[in-house]
């Protein structure tokens, strides 16, 4: 049924770009995830008016959980996503759960960091559409994550937010063994937790608002600059496409596991195909002339404003089914974000040809090609 309604907004999108008026109960989607979704400035905090942090609240209650120097509410991808969908003529409610170097399993078990009550924030509502971002090392073990953790808290977080039924596990249980001291000592081995904690029995609590028919998505993440150009890291001396398709295979085998994903939003080789097409540069250590840079200057890991726009994108277009290229030059959020339209337009059709290339069928809708105040808008307008 949720399958339905997400192809039927595209129906409803055409409908209004024709001019229809409109009226439906709005979608609801939840981004679950980290800083590499909430970003840093300026699309840290774009449209915080439209979209709710599920942790702002637990950011005022435990401050020291807090980033003073990144300031809540965010906006960041969920922000433009937002914006995108609001052009596009879509009702959606869009909030989102984030913390800074939380993995899947810290949003399951109030983790990262002890206190904020993250799990919470998705048995809040009774979600249409879910995306699930993993830490950006979390699933793949070469940069010392834990391939199998994650996988099985893909699973996890999956049956929370459509079962709704408490449940109770072990880590030590998602390892191979043939007696449970096999199966801890090789999550021992695999993971940073103790015998102890691999050991101890969890118990989930019901989900009040969980929806049998939400359709959840995995987020994946891209290849880091920082792991790859400096010495003695877990990349160097290899090329960014070496950690890209790492994480492809890593996130493509997660969804294969646990079929109740619907897909995997390939935001990762999105930013990739942006290099190997010339419109991003590929080492931000030695910065290219006229090419943007996907990636936040101070670190190289996070995205900047252009690797945020691009991975609002790409997001937008796997969860609606409308061609991210029928926005063009003058789109909002560019223009807010101060982006080029040129540069615009060319993050565009590197998300649309990539969605294509994952398998999405996408439908261009022609009137996105404005600015709102622009004179494009006003022809397309109904007269």
């Amino acid at each position: 049924m949720i399958l339905q309604r997400l192809r039927a907004i595209l129906a409803l999108a055409l409908l209004a770009a024709a001019g229809t008026a409109l009226a439906t109960e709005p979608l609801r989607v939840l981004f679950v995830g980290n800083s590499f979704t909430y970003t840093r400035p300026p699309a840290l905090q774009y449209n915080i008016e439209n979209v709710t942090d599920l942790n702002a609240q637990n950011a005022i209650d435990k401050p020291e959980g807090s980033d003073p120097a990144l300031p809540q509410p965010w906006g960041g991808v969920p922000g433009i996503f937002k914006a995108l969908a609001d052009q596009a003529g879509l009702s959606l409610e869009v909030s989102h759960s984030l913390r800074g170097g939380a993995t899947l399993r810290g949003h399951l078990l109030n983790t990262n960091p002890a206190g904020w009550d993250m799990r919470a924030n998705i048995a809040s509502a009774r979600w249409d559409v879910v995306v699930l971002q993993g830490n950006s090392t979390e699933a793949i073990n070469r940069a010392g994550g834990n391939y199998i953790q994650f996988s099985a808290y893909v699973g996890l977080l999956e049956q929370f937010i459509k079962d709704g039924d408490a449940f109770s596990y072990r880590d030590r249980d998602f390892y191979p063994g043939n007696t449970n001291a096999e199966r801890t000592a090789a999550c021992v081995a695999a993971s940073d937790l103790s015998a102890g904690s691999c050991n101890l029995q969890r118990t989930i609590p019901d989900n009040p608002n969980a929806n049998p028919q939400a359709a959840v998505y995995l987020y994946q993440t891209w290849a880091r600059p920082d792991l790859t150009y400096p010495a003695d890291r877990a990349y160097s001396g290899e090329p960014l496409e070496t950690m890209t398709d790492d994480l492809s295979l890593a996130y493509a085998q997660a969804a294969l596991e646990n079929p109740g994903i619907v897909d995997v939003v390939p935001v990762g080789d999105a930013f990739m195909r942006a290099v190997q097409e010339g419109v991003a540069m590929r080492n931000p250590y030695e910065p290219t002339p006229r090419l943007v840079d996907l990636w936040w200057f101070e670190d190289q890991f996070h995205s900047s404003v252009h690797g945020s726009y691009l991975s609002a994108l790409v997001m937008f277009g796997a969860l609606t089914g409308i061609d991210p290229s029928s926005f063009g030059a003058n789109e909002k959020a560019a223009f807010d974000l101060r982006i080029q339209p040129r540069n615009a337009m060319q993050l565009q059709r590197v998300a649309s040809r990539q969605l294509t290339e994952s398998g999405y069928e996408l439908k261009s809708l022609p009137c996105l090609h404005s600015h709102p105040r622009s004179q494009g808008a006003r022809a397309c307008a109904p007269q």
